[in-house]
């Protein structure tokens, strides 16, 4: 007796998956955001944050706040700006950093002052908003005379009755005493506060609205860098949760029995 010859049992069915332009999107915005996240991030490398205790710049920057600066790496520095730099370059002045003003850059010639108590530079007379105007202008106007040597600047606090500056340091007949090399200023600052909610600081036009060349430093990286790394996050957490639930979607819907 023979057994019986029973076909074979079909085989089992292959649901082929088609391609999803949604979830092709969602993992497009996931890769978009890490890559952005990532940029902002390695931005924020490049900047320092400083705390000063001394008062000089108290009308900019409040003693003990953070200042957010960048790393020079070759940066020009214009009049104007305010930098960090190496304090120990004013004889008898603490190891640290110094955060001034500065009033004049190299090859210039600076005096304090006019009739109307404003520093002349290059022979041009400059009117200062960003001076503490709790001081005043008498006060101020400590008299000096220097020509900045290349590759130095010249700088002041805006709070000039309380500012171990290079105006403190000009010796008479050494006209070239005072300023600090370039080598010595670590960056100039763009912001205060802290990395995650920094102020852009306002560069300012006095010595152009003076009629001299070289506008102030102007950088909002640290905003926009915060900005970039935040956006990136919120896109990536954004792609990711869609990919996800997109996901799911697609497979409780390929496990599903076909209806007849």
């Amino acid at each position: 007796m023979t057994e019986p010859d029973f076909p074979p049992p079909p085989a089992p069915v292959q649901v082929k998956r088609r391609f999803s332009p949604l979830l092709a999107i969602f993992l497009v915005l996931a890769v978009a955001g890490v890559v952005l996240a990532i940029t902002g991030v390695l931005t924020v490398f490049s900047y320092r944050t400083v705390s000063i205790r001394s008062g000089s710049m108290s009308s900019a920057v409040a003693p003990g706040s953070a200042a957010i600066y960048g790393l020079r790496g070759g940066q020009e520095i214009h009049r104007g700006d305010v930098v960090v730099f190496e304090a120990d370059v004013f004889p008898g002045a603490p190891h640290g950093k110094f955060m001034q003003r500065v009033i004049a850059v190299g090859g210039d010639e600076i005096r304090c002052c006019d009739l109307d108590k404003r520093i002349i530079v290059n022979g041009k007379p400059v009117a200062e908003p960003y001076l503490d105007p709790a001081v005043s202008p008498a006060d101020a106007a400590v008299p000096f005379e220097a020509k900045v040597p290349p590759g130095t600047v010249f700088v002041a606090g805006d709070t000039r009755n309380n500012s171990f500056d290079s105006r403190m340091v000009v010796q008479p007949y050494a006209l070239e005493t005072g300023s600090v090399p370039l080598s010595k200023v670590d960056g100039v600052v763009v912001a205060t506060g802290s990395f995650f909610w920094p102020e852009t600081v306002k560069p300012t036009t006095a010595f152009t609205d003076a009629g001299l060349s070289g506008a102030s430093t102007e950088d909002t990286g640290p905003v926009s860098s915060r900005l970039t790394a935040t956006g990136g996050a919120a896109l990536f957490l954004l792609g990711f949760v869609g990919a996800i639930v997109t996901a799911v979607r697609r497979r409780k819907a390929a496990a599903a029995p076909p209806r007849h």
